[in-house]
């Protein structure tokens, strides 16, 4: 997606479909890169979905809490993974003077 607002550099036109809304969108980045987006957004929408009817506001809030949650995951595992990377890569130095 355009990282840039107002930057119109080579744009590439994707179109999308999630909770039955047909959107166009322009993006910067790579088409496929734009699909997988939308294919993860979509499949958290169907995930919400499943467990019964609601409203598609309440739906695409539910939706996007379900991504920040596994965002903010990711980044939590992130900064535990370069902390024990640090630890270990401190550990080997000491070892390695010695």
């Amino acid at each position: 997606m355009s990282k840039l607002p107002g930057k119109n550099t080579d744009k590439k036109t994707v179109e999308v479909q999630i909770l039955g809304q047909r959107m166009v969108l322009k993006a910067n980045d790579d088409s496929r890169h734009v699909e997988r987006l939308a294919s993860y957004v979509k499949r958290k929408v169907d995930e919400v979905a499943a467990h019964g009817p609601i409203s598609s506001t309440k739906l695409a809030l539910l939706a996007a809490l379900n991504i920040a949650d596994d965002y903010f995951r990711t980044m939590d595992e992130a900064r535990e993974f370069k902390r024990q990377v640090a630890t270990k890569s401190r550990a080997m130095l000491v070892e390695l003077e010695r």
